[in-house]
């Protein structure tokens, strides 16, 4: 359902006081911490490491991309 059609149909029609507490919980929805991607793969105050592949400007990014792979079937094989 488009937001036109929610207001038109469910909204319009509710008293005031109705629609002022849903702009409340909505602005209560909206300032609530979201969980981050990131916290779900890594722990908070633990270091990992950041590798980038070398690339000087005779390089293409396919042998960046090479290089990385060597490093992550390297750090995975340790």
């Amino acid at each position: 359902m488009l937001l036109v059609e929610l207001e038109k149909k469910l909204i319009k029609p509710l008293p005031r006081l109705d629609k002022l507490q849903l702009i409340a919980d909505i602005t209560k929805m909206l300032q609530q911490k979201e969980e981050c991607p990131a916290e779900k793969y890594f722990e908070k105050g633990v270091k990992y490491p950041v590798v980038t592949p070398t690339i000087t400007p005779d390089d293409s990014s396919y042998k960046a991309a090479y290089q990385l792979q060597q490093f992550w079937e390297e750090y995975n094989n340790a």
